[in-house]
């Protein structure tokens, strides 16, 4: 069987955004999935816009989403030469001709003359004009046009450099590309190509287009449906395998399965369906799939990741994330809702504390604080009973004592069990947070 090779081409004219991230893994678990290779080819002859720094990253981009293309990187801006030299075969075989560089219909009258090649002239691919151009594509089943719907296109600028779909063949060829897995916006080129492959007598690879990913709206996928750039999932805090495992669910499928680890997709690629629909991007489904892999980790590997500075490896900082982790869907929400247990609230919500902090709130926390000090074991188990009693003493609702509580600790009312925060802060922290919370809210009482 010959060698399966598949490639990435991205323009390095701005970031690696999620839909070319998709369509790069497709490609590459193609080439891996039947043992084969899959290179990445920079696109990079648009001089303009093309720029070093985005370059290097995508490179950097597939590199944490730990894809990894085989060979050397190929910069299609060092193959200059080689363009002018097949151009120039094809101009000898019959298969192009110089013209004007007007409309394709105006140039048609220099498909069959020999105008001289200057700096004003272009050079046209000579498409045939009858029969169609057929193939079979491996997503979207067999794609047909008629011949005289194409038009003869340019393969080099009057400036000598040459064009978008006469590279792209060359590089294929030049690297034995037998597949090519892309974007279906690329279906038209397609045409053009195939041609351009015939008319050198080269063996035209099997191509498979890609359905574009949509927005819950149904519209294109933009930042605004939280279409962002590889690398800036990565600073949200979603983990490379989540990523990595949500691309592959938009556009692939193998019956109702939802988890693949990377041998999972490479072993299973090949059994799956690419499906012909668009895709549809949600980011609450990524943020699921970020919650599973994080929930697989231990608190050593989560203490690894997470990295933040308070967390310092010490039994402390792991019993925190043990209590936060239920609670964490991104690496960023660990930061937000450990500050808390590492630093005494500053400031409050005001509209919350006009919310929690009623005309007797002041009196319950001062009977709270005063019983909590009078605790001798310092446990979440006698905390509760605490709390308890003095809810059940007051004759109130535990919601009248726990959210002003909850404030007073955290400075919000969302957090683990408020008897579990206590035990884990400590008994003369929690002492000390109520001291300030109870000056905080009876300068507010004096001030209404």
């Amino acid at each position: 069987m010959s060698l399966v090779k598949t490639r990435f081409a991205p323009s390095p004219t701005g970031y690696l955004h999620i839909g070319g991230a998709r369509t790069a893994l497709f490609a590459w678990l193609y080439a891996k999935s039947q043992e084969g290779e899959c290179l990445l080819r920079i696109e990079d002859t648009d001089k303009e816009r093309s720029k070093d720094e985005y370059t290097r990253e995508i490179i950097e981009s597939f590199k944490w989403l730990g894809v990894e293309f085989d060979n050397k990187v190929v910069y299609q801006s060092n193959n200059a030469d080689r363009y002018k030299e097949v151009i120039d075969q094809l101009l000898e075989l019959g298969s192009a001709y110089v013209c004007n560089g007007e409309d394709p219909e105006t140039d048609k009258e220099y498909r069959d003359q020999n105008l001289p090649r200057d700096n004003k002239t272009v050079v046209r691919f000579k498409m045939p004009e009858e029969g169609t151009t057929v193939y079979a594509d491996i997503v979207k089943g067999q794609i047909e046009v008629a011949n005289e719907q194409l038009d003869d296109f340019i393969i080099e600028r009057s400036d000598g450099s040459a064009t978008y779909n006469l590279c792209v063949v060359v590089d294929d060829i030049d690297s034995n590309i037998s597949h090519v897995i892309r974007g279906d916006d690329h279906v038209n080129n397609t045409f053009k190509q195939i041609n351009v492959f015939k008319a050198l007598n080269k063996n035209v690879p099997i191509y498979g287009h890609v359905p574009m990913i949509l927005g819950e709206d149904g519209k294109r996928l933009s930042k605004r449906h939280g279409a962002l750039g590889v690398r800036e999932y990565a600073d949200l805090g979603i983990l490379p395998e989540a990523l990595k495992n949500y691309l592959l669910r938009l556009g692939w499928s193998l019956g109702d399965d939802e988890i693949f680890t990377g041998d999972d997709m490479k072993k299973n690629f090949q059994s799956g369906i690419l499906n012909k629909s668009p895709a549809t991007f949600s980011m609450d489904k990524l943020l699921w799939f970020n919650k599973y892999y994080l929930d697989q980790m231990s608190i050593d590997q989560l203490m690894k990741v997470v990295a933040l500075k308070d967390f310092d490896g010490g039994e402390y900082s792991k019993t925190v994330l043990e209590t936060i982790r239920d609670r964490c869907s991104t690496l960023n929400e660990f930061s937000t809702n450990s500050d808390y247990f590492f630093k005494d609230p500053k400031d409050y919500d005001p509209s919350l504390l006009t919310k929690h902090c009623k005309e007797h709130t002041f009196n319950h926390l001062s009977l709270l604080k005063e019983q909590l000090e009078a605790l001798e074991i310092w446990e979440q188990a006698h905390i509760k009973e605490v709390i308890d009693r003095v809810v059940s003493d007051l004759g109130i609702g535990f919601g009248k004592i726990g959210l002003p509580l909850r404030l007073a600790l955290t400075a919000t009312v969302n957090s683990p069990s408020i008897d579990l925060v206590c035990d884990i802060l400590g008994k003369e922290i929690t002492s000390r947070r109520l001291e300030s919370f109870l000056i905080k809210i009876k300068n507010l009482k004096t001030d209404q």
